[in-house]
């Protein structure tokens, strides 16, 4: 999938609990595509796990998204391109290789959620605000072995609005499944 901006019926979250193993499995669909399928022994599968750890993640995005562009100039069409391309980095610099990195690795915190997966087989998905919408992309190209993710690199745009609606909708729906008082 080609960067694009898609409508806002064209980007929603669905979800299913499993009470015996408090594992939520989820898809990001974005023009119908589920985003975080993938190949596994010969199945078509997507993500399945305790997902707290990402919950908490998303909520702290969406918390806190604001205009914060790539931390280095390099080309790419989205951040996960940016990111690839932003790894060739190199210098001799020791104290100016650690700062480039460190700049790296901050942004990538607030803004690419696999830090959070907490084992769970997951897209490599980054999240930036561009421009009022939610810029969605992905890099899949490097997995475990036996994993194959059906979206490997990519990119689209999605309102702010329906970003913020679907992913609120899916945190409200998974605290009261797995936060009840």
């Amino acid at each position: 999938m080609n960067s694009q901006i898609v409508d806002e019926k064209s980007f929603v979250i669905s979800y299913r609990f499993f009470e015996e193993t408090h594992e939520t499995e989820i898809a990001m669909k974005i023009g119908g595509e589920n985003i975080l399928a993938f190949m596994r022994t010969g199945n078509l599968l997507t993500t399945r796990w305790n997902l707290d750890e990402l919950a908490f993640w998303i909520r702290e995005f969406l918390d806190h998204m604001a205009q914060d562009p790539y931390p280095v100039d390099v080309e790419g069409e989205y951040a996960a391109i940016k990111d690839i391309n932003a790894r060739e980095f190199d210098s001799d610099d020791d104290e100016e290789f650690d700062a480039y990195y460190d700049k790296l690795d901050e942004w990538n915190l607030r803004h690419r959620w696999h830090y959070a997966s907490n084992g769970a087989i997951l897209a490599d998905l980054y999240f930036q605000l561009v421009d009022g919408c939610v810029e969605i992309s992905w890099n899949n190209q490097e997995t475990d072995d036996g994993v194959a993710f059906q979206c490997e690199l990519g990119g689209a745009r999605v309102s702010r609005e329906q970003f913020e609606k679907e992913m609120t909708s899916f945190l409200n729906a998974y605290a009261a499944q797995w936060f009840k008082c």
